[in-house]
């Protein structure tokens, strides 16, 4: 059952929401990144740093956005060098991709911003 939250918590939640898609823009904004498909996307790959993240594996991570259109998301971040990509040593066929040093960095900061932003909310 879920809990419901009193008017004062909603419109805190509210704002909390606000502010953080407007930190989103701030951090990512500058280089082109501020839709929020790209935020499920950094997530999740981030979330999942620890294993190897194969190039069509990241089309998951994108659910708001059809198939065709994260491939060629994707496929922008890597020509822009803000994910890295390999070829997997045990097949050339497969790719793996990395967050790049700078939007890991921006991503760590954003998330940094969140956890101290959605703290107050307690």
């Amino acid at each position: 059952m879920p809990v419901v939250a009193s008017k004062r918590k909603r419109i805190a939640a509210a704002s909390a929401m606000l502010d953080l898609d407007a930190y989103w823009s701030d951090t990512f904004g500058e280089i082109g990144l501020n839709d929020l498909n790209y935020s499920d996307l950094f997530f999740q790959m981030w979330l999942n740093q620890e294993r190897a993240l194969s190039k069509t594996g990241l089309y998951d991570f994108m659910p708001g956005i059809s198939r065709r259109t994260a491939v060629k998301y994707v496929q922008e971040l890597i020509d822009r060098e803000l994910l890295h990509e390999q070829s997997a040593a045990e097949d050339r066929r497969v790719r793996y991709v990395t967050l790049s040093k700078d939007i890991a960095a921006r991503l760590e900061r954003y998330l940094d911003y969140a956890s101290e932003r959605l703290g107050k909310l307690s």
